[in-house]
């Protein structure tokens, strides 16, 4: 062989083994950076595991703006509740604390002005006097085409409409009859008021005044007769005024110088006798 072939050879073999020295080489350093990778990741896997995270931090939230005005309607009373009232505004209607206005369901009382307009006004202040009153719902609609709250008055467990009813200042109106729908107790108001009677300004009569009959005159009254006078001492008749009584008790005449009567009256005409007949 010759000296250049041999030196080739030689050279080949050279690198043949540095080729496969590298190659064994890059393995060990993947296998080692694999085992490494492996290591790290399980240590900070437990170092997770002993302190948890943080959360996230997430902003507040911010108030939302109003962006429509305050309403100024009063609120409504609530169904069933006890209310102090303010005022009688006439014998079916009452404006209670809030600024509520209050309309009795099922009755009807005449208006201001009217004939039995005051009797009613004045019988349901009456009524009322100075307890709280109960508004009780019952009407098929909650308020009136006025805005008036719909509600049944009771004070005590009295029953106030049927009351103004029963007592002829008021009568069962605004129900099933008339197209305001059926309300809770419209039985009984319109057989209370078939018993009772009709205020004046809604179809009954005026209230009847009754007028005192004026008093018989009396009758004269006899004059009393004058005291009779006392007897006069020592047997003479009965002492009189004048003659004419003396005459008229049938006693006299007197004669002067006889009888001591005689000096108890006046000799008119001097002919010494007096009362005489």
């Amino acid at each position: 062989m010759r000296r250049w072939q041999v030196v080739a050879a030689a050279a080949l073999v050279a690198t043949l083994t540095v080729l496969a020295s590298c190659s064994s080489t890059s393995e060990r350093l993947s296998a080692d950076a694999t085992t490494t990778t492996a290591s790290g990741a399980a240590t900070v896997s437990e170092h997770q595991t002993d302190t948890p995270a943080a959360p996230p931090t997430v902003p507040e939230a911010t108030a939302p703006v109003a962006t429509e005005a305050p309403t100024t309607e009063a609120p409504a009373a609530p169904a069933g509740n006890t209310v102090v009232v303010i005022k009688v505004v006439d014998g079916d209607t009452i404006d209670v604390a809030g600024g509520v206005r209050v309309r009795v369901i099922g009755i009807d009382t005449p208006e201001r002005g009217v004939c039995g307009a005051k009797e009613a006004t004045e019988s349901l202040r009456t009524l009322i006097g100075d307890q709280r009153v109960t508004l009780v719902p019952g009407a098929r609609d909650d308020h009136d085409r006025y805005g008036r709250l719909l509600r049944y008055l009771d004070v005590n467990g009295v029953d106030l409409g049927l009351q103004q009813i029963r007592t002829g200042h008021a009568i069962a109106r605004y129900d099933s009859r008339d197209g305001y729908g059926r309300h809770a107790r419209e039985d009984q108001y319109i057989a209370t008021a078939g018993s009772s009677p009709r205020p004046c300004g809604l179809g009954g009569t005026a209230p009847q005044t009754t007028v005192a009959a004026a008093p018989a005159p009396a009758p004269p009254v006899a004059p009393s007769p004058a005291p009779a006078p006392a007897p006069a001492a020592g047997g003479t008749d009965q002492r009189f005024g004048t003659c004419a009584a003396a005459i008229a008790a049938g006693l006299g005449p007197y004669r002067s110088g006889v009888d001591p009567e005689y000096a108890w009256y006046r000799d008119a005409d001097h002919d010494g006798t007096v009362c005489a007949r």
